[in-house]
């Protein structure tokens, strides 16, 4: 896995690991996601134009969301989309699944309850 941090960032801050499975960027991401960390968020989706994306957001391990990283969400989606690819979210934990539903976030861009069925769309 490729680290994507910010060390003067507090463990509750987030962080994002990369990593391929079956030809799939898998962005496994933790702590929270909020305007502090919306440019980190951007990093660990990006690039979105090197070739047709496939990229699966794992969110186990996202504790908080609010609509900083619902917009960096949307923006990705709609990039990677008009480049041919797409975006999945993965494993929300419930207050963050929650959120996602309430602003139908989960309509426009493919959620699934665990990594593995993102996988397998």
């Amino acid at each position: 896995m490729t680290p994507i941090h910010d060390a003067d960032r507090p463990a509750r801050r987030l962080r994002a690991e990369q990593r391929t499975a079956a030809g799939i960027r898998v962005v496994s991401l933790h702590g929270e996601i909020d305007h502090n960390a919306k440019d980190l968020l951007r990093k660990a989706l990006g690039p979105y134009d090197a070739r047709p994306a496939h990229i699966v957001a794992d969110l186990g391990g996202v504790t908080f969301l609010d609509s900083s990283g619902i917009s960096v969400f949307i923006a990705a989606h709609q990039q990677i989309a008009d480049a041919g690819g797409w975006l999945r979210i993965a494993a929300p934990q419930e207050a963050v699944r929650e959120v996602l539903r309430l602003v139908t976030v989960d309509s426009v861009i493919a959620c699934y309850p665990t990594l593995e069925q993102a996988l397998s769309g």
